[in-house]
């Protein structure tokens, strides 16, 4: 009998642990069933990102003052070099650029950290947040040249929503841009300004100093937005994906899907890569026409993303839903790994009885060459090869 790898061996036991019943038997429950760099605990990790620098940064969504908004990390080990903290408050995800980092606490805190040094820069005060819901701080600020865009946005009417523009020097608020509705995804980023989907529907881009430049109303919930080549596309309740013009918000054209969308698409030269509520990771060209399809376990909930010349994809995990869309069945978690052209190369069942050391997988980020894992109580490096080689 050849030989096999144990990446082979753990590839075929989690794809088989989906359609035989009894498959928890072949394994050891405490083992991951993907490889990994390193494993570090890491209580409700929110985001990593790496500078420019090559600084591995993660942060937490913890409310708790001990809980860093922004780490540094040592990327061959995960061991934390430094550490940022604020006052009490859930945190938001981090939003990084050149060799600074950015996030902001339901504290009614922002700062701005200096990724080379491990130091805060500054910090500004952004009320009221204290009293509104955590989601409030769902986002990542937005580097945006000179200034950061900070959306701020609730689920419930106990905080007014808005976008505020902030100097990237010292942190000086330069406009507030009210909102009518909460926002519905992640807003995408233009090489002048940001594209926000809301609930009521309506997308609205933003220009870098706060003034609206055109609002395009599509009448459903939206996804998160992603932006390139002068398009911005967002998935639409409607069951679309559409593709807006970045300079009037025209809508270019309309591509068909079978539900709703909860991850931001994902622009590359040629092509946009969209996952749905509809189990389906699919590829469009930039004219709409739909290239290839793949049918998965569950809703792609984070990503596709683009890692070297693989996607990388999770359905399952936690995902917050906005608007009305109902209750989502997250389970099973399921990592893919696609290549460009849509052949499916690995399949990762992350079980719900499986009690490695982290617990649960709650997301899945690119960062750098690899991807990371965040789990209930830490955080994983997935080990590059397991991803390349795949």
């Amino acid at each position: 009998m050849p030989s096999m790898t144990r990446r082979a061996v753990l590839g075929t036991l989690a794809g088989a642990v989906g359609s035989l019943a009894g498959c928890a038997g072949l394994r050891d429950d405490d083992s991951p069933p993907i490889e990994r760099s390193w494993y570090v605990s890491f209580r409700e990790p929110s985001s990593v990102a790496v500078s420019s620098g090559g600084q591995l940064l993660a942060g937490s969504h913890s409310p708790f003052r001990d809980r860093p908004i922004v780490a540094g990390l040592d990327e061959a080990t995960g061991e934390t070099t430094w550490s940022v903290t604020v006052p009490k408050g859930d945190k938001s995800p981090i939003g990084v650029h050149d060799d600074r980092a950015y996030a902001v606490s339901k504290a009614e805190r922002m700062v701005a950290v200096d990724t080379a040094a491990g130091t805060a820069i500054w910090r500004r005060d952004l009320a009221p947040l204290d009293a509104a819901d955590p989601g409030v701080v769902e986002f990542a600020p937005i580097p945006l040249g000179d200034r950061v865009v900070v959306p701020l946005s609730g689920t419930e009417d106990d905080v007014s929503d808005r976008l505020v523009g902030v100097a990237r020097d010292d942190g000086e608020t330069l406009f507030t841009h009210r909102v009518s509705a909460s926002l519905s995804g992640a807003p995408g980023v233009l090489s002048d300004g940001v594209v926000v989907p809301l609930v009521d529907g309506r997308v609205v881009c933003l220009d870098r100093d706060g003034s609206v430049r055109w609002t395009q109303r599509l009448d459903a919930a939206l996804s998160a937005v992603g932006a390139g080549d002068g398009l911005a596309y967002v998935g639409a309740a409607t069951e679309e994906l559409v593709a807006l013009d970045a300079a009037t918000g025209t809508i270019e054209w309309r591509g068909s899907l079978a539900n709703t969308v909860f991850a931001r698409p994902l622009v590359t030269d040629d092509r946009v890569y969209v996952g749905g509520a509809d189990y389906s990771l699919r590829a469009f060209d930039t004219s709409g026409e739909q290239l290839w399809r793949d049918t998965l376990d569950n809703a792609v909930t984070h990503g596709p993303m683009l890692v070297g010349d693989k996607l990388v994809t999770l359905v399952g995990g936690d995902r917050r839903v906005r608007g009305h869309s109902g209750t989502i069945p997250f389970r099973p978690t399921t990592l893919y790994v696609h290549d460009r052209d849509g052949t499916r190369r690995r399949t990762v069942r992350f079980d719900d009885k499986q009690r490695f050391d982290g617990g649960g997988v709650k997301w899945a980020q690119a960062a750098g060459d690899t991807v990371y894992l965040g789990q209930s109580f830490g955080l994983t490096r997935v080990a590059p090869e397991a991803i390349a080689d795949a």
